[in-house]
C-alpha cells in the first residue's frame, strides 16, 4: 500500500471490527464533488471494545499524536504513539498514521449533543465503507462555516 491511503487505513480500522462513518472531504467527493483533501475524517462508536480495537487499528498504522512541543534537533513538533489512555481521554484525535493524516472524532463535529449513532443511523453505503448522509455532511459542513466547507456546499447536491 502506498502512502496516504486512505482506503488502507478504512480497511485496518474495518479488521478490527471499529465502527466508522466517513465525513470529510473523502465524503464530498463520495457525493459528488471531487476536491483534494490533506486527511481521513472520521466519527467513530465509542464504546469500551471499539476504544480497544481502535488502539490494536491504531498501533498497526503506527499512529501517532502530535504534541505542542518541538524538538530542538529538528525543529519539527514531537508525536508520541496513541496508547489507550489517550484515546480514553481524547474526544477529537489528530493522528499521523503510515497513510496519511487521520482525524478521529467520537462525536458529531458541530453537534456535541446530537449521539452519534443519528449519523450511523442515516450512513449510506458506497462499497465496503460508510460515508456521512448528504443531510448530516451538509449540515457539519454549515456549522465548521469555513472557505473550503462553504465552497462544498456550493459544489454538492441540495439534500433531497
Amino acid at each position: 500500500m502506498e502512502c496516504g491511503d486512505p482506503f488502507h487505513l478504512l480497511d485496518v480500522l474495518s479488521s478490527h471490527n471499529v465502527p466508522v462513518v466517513i465525513i470529510g472531504g473523502h465524503a464530498v467527493a463520495f457525493h459528488g464533488f471531487v476536491r483534494a483533501t490533506e486527511d481521513t475524517d472520521l466519527v467513530f462508536w465509542r464504546t469500551p471494545e471499539t476504544e480497544a480495537s481502535l488502539l490494536a487499528a491504531l498501533i498497526e498504522v503506527k499512529a501517532c499524536w502530535i504534541g505542542n512541543e518541538v524538538d530542538p534537533a529538528t525543529g519539527i513538533e514531537r508525536t508520541f504513539p496513541v496508547s489507550l489512555p489517550y484515546i480514553r481521554g481524547t474526544r477529537m484525535m489528530m493522528l499521523v498514521t503510515d497513510f496519511g493524516f487521520l482525524d478521529l472524532f467520537d462525536y458529531i463535529p458541530g453537534y456535541l449533543d446530537e449521539p452519534v449513532e443519528r449519523l450511523f443511523d442515516t450512513a449510506v453505503a458506497g462499497g465496503r465503507y460508510q460515508y456521512a448522509s448528504l443531510r448530516w455532511l451538509r449540515a457539519m459542513k454549515a456549522a465548521a462555516n469555513r472557505p473550503k466547507d462553504q465552497m462544498d456546499l456550493e459544489n454538492l447536491p441540495a439534500d433531497a
